[in-house]
């Protein structure tokens, strides 16, 4: 097991079945050309799961729901458009190395040899919101899925899960070796 600690998480993940892009060359090279990833990728039985966390409890002094929805007619929150280009950043990377282009057999060289071929995915965004934002969280999945319809419906994907950090470190897929860190 490879261990992590992550914005309040401590993740245990499967040696030889997991990655990060941050971690990969090539992103490091590209990662100053706005160009953004998950936190975490390994395969799970027939699946790669990609996660992303992020904690906002530490940051409550002005944060409001308004960082987080989309009103009509404004532009998207940077918060907001932060969630969007990460999910779509890494989808993109992950075809990119499934499709064989130049840079995306840079990445496929990193991969875990199961995550190196065409698997479906499941990405998962999981956020500490400050209690008084918490009521914000099914409008903020369901906006979310809303923007990235299209994009993740090119990767055969229905949606992307977004749950708090209390549902994470108890949901099946993830229980036993994601937890609260002190």
């Amino acid at each position: 097991m490879a261990t992590y600690i992550e914005s309040g998480l401590r993740l245990d993940l499967p040696e030889g079945q997991h990655f990060r892009f941050a971690d990969l060359p090539v992103y490091q090279a590209l990662k100053g050309q706005h160009l953004k990833e998950m936190d975490f990728a390994w395969i799970a039985g027939e699946k790669l799961v990609m996660l992303e966390v992020r904690s906002y409890t530490q940051i409550t002094h002005g944060l409001n729901a308004a960082d987080f929805l989309v009103a009509k007619g404004q532009p998207a929150p940077r918060r907001y458009q932060d969630l969007i280009d990460k999910v779509t950043d890494s989808l993109l990377m992950m075809l990119a190395a499934w499709a064989n282009s130049n840079r995306g057999q840079s990445i496929k060289n990193f991969l875990p040899p199961g995550a190196r071929e065409p698997l479906p995915l499941k990405m998962v965004i999981a956020v500490d919101l400050p209690a008084n934002l918490a009521v914000h969280l099914q409008g903020l999945r369901d906006s979310l899925n809303e923007r990235l319809r299209g994009r993740i419906a090119l990767a055969d994907m229905r949606n992307v899960i977004l749950i708090d950090y209390a549902r994470l470190v108890t949901h099946t897929w993830f229980a036993g070796f994601i937890t609260r860190h002190p």
